[in-house]
């Protein structure tokens, strides 16, 4: 009867411990399979977005000789007789383009629209304030809801007329007057 009661406690710690094992193991594979999990997607990120910076760069650099607009921060020192040298440009323009009256000749510190390479706006037109592309948006929607041809605005944007809108691209908006 010994004998049994010592089998029978020796059967009972054997399930018991059998039981702790694979309920450690079980823990163990889980939490091993989540940092597996989590270093994938880390590297997957990593990846994604090293692809995307050489695709943005890629593309900038390719676009970069084209003409385009550009948004400046200009600072009170700076005069519009001298930004309009640098950007290819008139200083009418920049008062067109930017809704400035006809004494301004220095920035103010805020951000105006540089149409680089432009010298004349046919037809007549000023901007909004640029809007950032989000993902899914195209130029005939923004036409749409900005009450613009969209010839007026791809003519405004020809880099993104070209390629498509990419999220993050400044979408230029005018305003015929």
């Amino acid at each position: 009867m010994l004998l049994r009661r010592f089998v029978r406690n020796l059967l009972i710690l054997l399930l018991v411990a059998a039981i702790f094992s694979a309920v450690g193991y079980y823990i163990y594979r889980s939490d091993h399979d989540s940092r597996i999990n989590i270093y994938n997607a880390r590297l997957t990120q990593g990846i994604s977005t090293a692809v995307q910076d050489a695709l943005y760069n890629a593309t900038r650099t390719l676009e970069a000789d084209q003409p385009h607009y550009i948004l400046l921060q200009v600072g009170p020192n700076d005069s519009l007789a001298s930004i309009a040298k640098q950007y290819d440009t008139t200083v009418d323009v920049l008062r067109m383009a930017n809704n400035l009256l006809p004494n301004v000749d220095y920035g103010d510190g805020s951000e105006i629209v540089i149409p680089r390479g432009v010298t004349q706006l046919v037809p007549p037109r000023r901007f909004k304030k640029p809007y950032r592309a989000q993902k899914g948006d195209e130029l005939s929607a923004i036409a749409a809801r900005n009450d613009i041809s969209e010839e007026i605005l791809a003519l405004d944007n020809p880099i993104l007329a070209k390629r498509g809108l990419n999220p993050g691209d400044i979408v230029f908006i005018p305003e015929l007057l």
